[in-house]
């Protein structure tokens, strides 16, 4: 059942267990603490968070993906568990890696598995250290950035010579797809090639739809090289600095739009309203972002059943999570969760190669929750991942659909209705005045990714010929009724919008489904289905 991930892609057997690290030099200490935001010496710190002082920061050793000592929390953002800064741009000047860390940089090699290390275990007493947040009203919502900035938030008007130029894209790239469902891929390629010299590169190109055709060109131009001269354009954190560029967009993004928020938010409650009673609750998650959703429902479980545990199993790819990102999420879960009093336990797999039974052994006697957005597998996967969903006894199985994904449409039909969905988003995007170089960022290390994986995997699975089912199908065709989305948490996701310094966003409940729209388009829906 390996290979879930990229069937293409190395398997990693290795296994490896983190343990503490000798003391740093200062430098590392300047790298880490740049990654985190705490910067210079903090002269205005309002306590709000553990403070850097008397940390000891560990060494970079990217060999293993290690529990690190007390800093404060990386992830979070208006409205989340974890508050989440990171230094300014200016603070690129005072980085300066150590020469081991640049070492470290070329081994990024990920352990089949991660036990968590230096947090507490189950059978340990809560810590004696309290959070501020613990016991407190759930937070409210931030005003999302540029709120009353009302020259900025106006959607930018698209000219009339880019009416066209993004008509003339559209019908090429559409064409080339059509040619690559027909066996085509020389007559594609040379129409990609054509696009080269007249499709502006993003973010210059301007408008949603030209920034959206750029994208799917280049992503179509990766998934029909034979040769390697196309190399991936794709931004994937392979160094550290590059998960800090990373971790940065996933802020911003969270920030100024709320896609992620109304995701998250919504798949929380949908734990809490199936699975809030239990003793233990054990998430498996198959895209784990950066965590902060997990930090949301640490907080929830602080305040509403004192002495509830929360495990995650979180299911990776080596080629999208480097290690050093793995070991930020673990080290600011594990502190938030300790801060707060709640057992903890992260583990991480890598989905193309995780044996089944390691999970089966790890889930017995928990309330198993399952988050498997849409795309995050292979959809000829499914079927088989749904199968394993049953063995371990999962409660409860939460799907996200960012609507670009419909591997069930012919390759021409699929490579369209994505880049609609992803024309929307951008559009989104602008609207909410996003700075050009701030949307440069988030198109770069977090929307061209997805973009290039839809692309890649549904070509591939037309190559091998796979047949694919409409996903809510396969769901009710393994056993799985769909559970209806609360009340609550329509409120909840109301109550975000409000926060939102533009209209145009809108929520619907459908067939038992969450959808958030922008204008016509839906953006994302999030569904529960129980086992």
């Amino acid at each position: 059942m390996a290979g879930w991930g990229d069937p293409h892609a190395a398997a990693m057997q290795d296994q490896g267990q983190g343990h503490p690290h000798p003391p740093p030099s200062s430098q590392d200490s300047t790298f880490l603490r740049w990654i985190i935001g705490g910067g210079d010496d903090d002269d205005d710190d309002d306590g709000s968070g553990p403070a850097m002082d008397g940390a000891d920061p560990p060494d970079l050793d990217l060999d293993r993906i290690t529990m690190l000592p007390r800093h404060p929390p990386l992830m979070g953002g208006a409205g989340h568990g974890l508050p989440f800064t990171l230094a300014g741009e200016d603070a690129k000047q005072q980085f300066r890696p150590s020469p081991g860390a640049a070492l470290h940089q070329q081994q990024h090699h990920l352990p089949h598995a991660f036990h968590g290390g230096a947090f507490p275990s189950f059978d340990a007493p809560a810590p004696a250290k309290r959070h501020p947040m613990a016991g407190a009203a759930p937070p409210k919502l931030a005003p999302f950035a540029g709120h009353g900035a009302a020259a900025a938030l106006k959607p930018k008007a698209e000219a009339p010579a880019d009416d066209g130029a993004a008509a003339a894209a559209v019908d090429q790239l559409t064409e080339a797809a059509r040619l690559v469902e027909a066996g085509d891929a020389y007559g594609a390629r040379e129409i990609l090639a054509r696009l080269n010299h007249r499709l502006p590169a993003a973010p210059a190109a301007g408008t949603p739809l030209l920034r959206s055709a750029f994208y799917f060109k280049e992503a179509l131009s990766v998934a029909l090289d034979t040769t390697g001269a196309h190399a991936s354009s794709a931004a994937v954190a392979s160094t550290p600095v590059d998960v800090l560029l990373k971790l940065g967009a996933y802020k911003a993004f969270s920030e100024l739009s709320p896609v992620l928020q109304f995701a998250h938010f919504t798949c929380v409650q949908a734990v809490l309203d199936e699975l809030g009673g239990a003793g233990c609750i054990h998430v498996l998650d198959f895209d784990i972002g950066v965590g902060e959703q997990w930090a949301s429902l640490m907080q929830e479980l602080a305040q509403r059943r004192p002495g509830a545990a929360l495990k995650v199993t979180a299911l990776v790819l080596p080629s999208t999570h480097h290690p050093l990102e793995l070991q930020l999420i673990h080290e600011n879960l594990a502190n938030f969760a300790a801060e707060l009093g709640v057992p903890f336990q992260f583990v991480v797999f890598n989905l193309d190669s995780v044996d089944p039974t390691e999970l089966l052994a790890i889930a017995g006697g928990d309330a198993i929750a399952v988050h498997l957005p849409v795309g995050s597998v292979h959809a000829a996967a499914v079927p088989s991942v749904l199968h394993l969903v049953r063995r371990l006894g999962a409660k409860l199985v939460i799907s996200v659909d960012r609507s670009g994904d419909r591997g069930e449409l012919p390759f021409a039909a699929h490579l369209l209705q994505a880049f609609q969905s992803c024309a929307f988003l951008l559009e989104s995007l602008d609207a909410v005045g996003t700075e050009p170089d701030v949307a440069s960022k988030i198109e770069r290390f977090l929307i061209q990714p997805k973009i290039e994986s839809c692309v890649i995997r549904r070509h591939q699975a037309a190559a091998a010929g796979d047949k694919l089912l409409p996903w809510r199908t396969m769901f009710t065709s393994a056993g799985f009724v769909p559970v209806h989305i609360s009340n609550f948490a329509e409120a909840q996701a109301d109550s975000l919008l409000k926060k939102v310094p533009v209209r145009g966003f809108r929520v619907e409940k459908r067939a038992g489904s969450l959808v958030l729209h922008w204008q016509r388009a839906e953006l994302v829906s999030v569904s529960a289905w129980r086992c």
